[in-house]
């Protein structure tokens, strides 16, 4: 048994050596991928002559209210920030950091949570709305109210939050509900939220090409299934 003290030490010794190696060429790979894509986003936007700010502060402090913004918030930072027009509508799209204890990339240190946001102008301004997947504790949300539409395949996979419940059912159960009900791109959880006159959806993770196109014609997909009198009347 002494004999094989030392061995089976050195043994789970290197073992933990390997794995804290393995771990840190994952960072660095995954990295150095997150750099490439976001270059490749910022060439598609220049290309397409949009604007691009490496950095802005304060700039997106009107969307607070809901994660992965805090509730409230002023002069904060943003990254990769672009603006310009899509099918008609003018949009930004940026990277935003938030905090996330537990995650670690080494003895120590804490990573950061990376979300990409993107949000489209809509037709008129509307109530606070914000359209997602369930999540822990709903039925004691304290920011606006839980709306069913009697749906069972939407009630079950999306949760409604809003000020406004009748603006929700004008503005969602024509043709919006089934189109989330069936669409790839909500089922995959692509939340929503309408705030003053934009919609907004986000994503966990770093800002890619393939971000562009995707998630604002999604965004531009539900706001055409809105009614237009829908604005008038909000």
């Amino acid at each position: 048994m002494n004999v094989l003290m030392p061995i089976l030490v050195i043994l789970v010794a290197g073992g933990i050596i390997a794995l804290v190696v393995t771990l840190a060429v994952r960072v660095r790979r995954s990295e150095a991928r997150s750099v490439q894509e976001r270059a490749a986003a910022v060439r598609l936007a220049q290309e397409r002559g949009w604007s691009y700010q490496q950095t802005t502060q304060g700039v997106v402090d009107r969307l607070c209210g809901t994660a992965p913004l805090p509730v409230s918030g002023r002069n904060l930072r943003a990254t990769h920030y672009i603006t310009g027009e899509f099918r008609g509508r003018g949009f930004c799209c940026f990277q935003y950091a938030t905090g996330t204890m537990g995650v670690h990339d080494g003895p120590g240190r804490n990573r950061p949570t990376y979300w990409t946001v993107f949000t489209v102008t809509a037709p008129g301004p509307g109530p606070e709305l914000v359209v997602r997947r369930p999540q822990p504790l709903d039925g004691m949300t304290g920011r606006g109210r839980l709306v069913r539409f009697g749906v069972p395949d939407f009630d079950e996979a999306f949760r409604v939050i809003t000020d406004d419940e009748s603006f929700a059912r004008n503005a969602l159960t024509g043709a919006v509900v089934p189109f989330l009900t069936t669409d790839p791109r909500a089922v995959k959880d692509a939340p929503l939220r309408l705030h003053h006159d934009e919609l907004l959806t986000w994503r966990r993770g770093r800002l890619s090409p393939q971000d562009l196109d995707e998630r604002l014609d999604y965004l531009c997909d539900v706001l055409d299934r809105i009614p237009p009198q829908v604005w008038s009347a909000a």
